[in-house]
């Protein structure tokens, strides 16, 4: 219930306020477990994920943003894993795999954390582990404008467009990937990452097409 109620408030917010778009919706299965992975250049970045997808999402984020009182009152009852950065989280993992198992749906940022520049940071292999263990295929998806809707260290939210983009599913079943588990793991993460940067700079492409064609 608080899910979907934190969900919809937020998906209000950003259409009446950003002009919300989701292109490729319909790439998001409609059953089964699947990940959901993104770009992160915000703190938007979740609340706009989480209003693009049609299935409720279970997300992977760091366990201090919990110390926080609010925070942990609303969005930590919404689907939240908790995860500790500061050592392999264990706990996170079996919990990520055990929702995936059931045919669940996790979201994670494949970078493990915030870009400083914009620019995809190196890919953690976590996303990999989780896919090779589970069999869940990977959702690539691009999220643009949170990054200048709320940049790091701004105190209010700036009125901008801000759309999420989904992409083809990534089965890795399909990839020739190496048979040690470690180095299988990263190559799909780094697959996946490759995926999300070439899907920015396909948007980024388009808008300069528009703004070149748009009349002064």
């Amino acid at each position: 219930m608080m899910y979907f109620l934190v969900r919809n408030t937020c998906k209000l917010f950003l259409t009446t306020y950003m002009g919300f778009r989701v292109y490729g919706k319909e790439k998001i299965p409609k059953k089964g477990a699947f990940i959901l992975a993104s770009n992160h250049v915000s703190h938007l970045d979740p609340p706009a994920m989480s209003a693009a997808s049609p299935r409720r999402l279970h997300f992977m984020a760091r366990r201090t943003l919990l110390d926080n009182w609010l925070f942990n009152q609303v969005v930590g009852r919404c689907n939240l894993i908790p995860v500790n950065r500061d050592k392999g989280d264990i706990g996170a993992m079996k919990a990520a795999i055990r929702l995936l198992k059931s045919g669940k749906a996790i979201f994670l940022f494949p970078e493990g954390t915030r870009s400083e520049t914009g620019e995809m940071n190196e890919a953690q292999p976590g996303i990999g582990y989780l896919s090779l263990m589970t069999g869940a295929p990977i959702v690539p998806a691009y999220v643009e404008g949170t990054d200048k809707a709320l940049p790091k260290g701004a105190k209010r939210i700036i009125r901008t467009h801000v759309s999420v983009h989904i992409g083809d599913l990534i089965d890795p079943k399909k990839l020739d990937l190496p048979r040690d588990k470690k180095e299988a793991a990263q190559k799909l993460a780094d697959h996946v990452a490759g995926k999300i940067k070439r899907m920015g700079e396909s948007v980024s492409e388009a808008r300069s097409v528009r703004l070149m064609r748009t009349p002064a």
